[in-house]
């Protein structure tokens, strides 16, 4: 698959997984998480700080999750602005967290093996065909559960204090956002992921793309932030490790892993001095 296709299908499906899906994730971070009552000073305090995160993180080549930053930035100012925390809804996300890149490498390798023994016995040109367009496919099923997890959860930040032409004015800006977002960054960070991370074939490539979609797809239904980085990389594991020899980097995903709590714990630390200030 050719990068401006991949590319289309990308913006595509997550532009119809937002438009479709990203309701589900209303009330995700604000009314689950944090209570309702934050004040507007913290909300857009919360906000400016994992923004601010997300595109400093990428500039830096690091590959970073939105809702690392999300949620870290909403528990800080919460804690600034003295509003309620549910732990038991943090202790949920946070867990899935833990639990998800464990789940995706397992569901990939799974879905590997399956692969590699349907196609044993195909013709090679057939199987380079169905890869193709299974390839193709996956591709915009996983940023279709993206576009409806992670947009849906900025997009309920919107729907707090806007109604009507407001709110349409801000899912077109939201999604021009993460459009411009993927042309400018999206290549760059891929090739980080793919070259220092994990080295992955087109058969690998699917089952890990194929295990994370199917993982945010659930955490989407129970209306859980879903980390991006997490259940890709997760897959990819699954996927490299399946067959020898490993095509994975364990010094970089330790890197990885610990960046995850520091990004997390440093939005946190952020969003509550912001929420101080403001």
């Amino acid at each position: 698959m050719t990068y401006n296709l991949a590319l289309f299908l990308t913006i595509a499906g997550i532009f119809t997984g937002f438009l479709l899906e990203g309701s589900s994730m209303s009330g995700s971070i604000v009314g689950k998480l944090v209570s309702i009552s934050l004040p507007t000073s913290g909300l857009f305090s919360a906000i400016i700080v994992s923004t601010a995160m997300l595109f400093i993180l990428t500039l830096l080549r690091l590959p970073v999750s939105l809702s690392n930053c999300t949620v870290g930035a909403f528990v800080g100012a919460a804690l600034a602005d003295g509003t309620a925390i549910r732990f038991a809804s943090l202790v949920e996300i946070t867990a899935s967290w833990i639990i998800v890149p464990f789940t995706c490498a397992l569901l990939s390798f799974v879905i590997y093996e399956l692969t590699i023994r349907i196609e044993q016995s195909r013709s090679i040109v057939s199987v380079v065909r169905a890869n193709r367009l299974v390839l193709a496919a996956t591709v915009f099923f996983v940023s279709f559960m993206l576009g409806a997890n992670n947009l849906g959860v900025i997009q309920s930040f919107a729907a707090i204090g806007a109604n009507g032409s407001r709110m349409v004015l801000f899912e077109l800006f939201l999604f021009g956002s993460a459009a411009l977002g993927i042309v400018l960054f999206g290549k760059m960070l891929a090739a980080v992921v793919g070259d220092k991370i994990v080295g992955l074939s087109q058969i690998k490539t699917f089952a890990a793309m194929l295990a994370a979609a199917i993982v945010i797809l659930v955490l989407t239904v129970f209306s859980i932030p879903v980390s991006l980085t997490q259940v890709i990389i997760g897959g990819m594991l699954g996927a490299g490790i399946s067959r020898r020899p490993w095509a994975v980097n364990s010094r970089e995903i330790g890197v990885l892993i610990a960046g995850w709590a520091v990004v997390t714990l440093a939005s946190a630390g952020l969003g509550y001095a912001v929420s101080l200030i403001a």
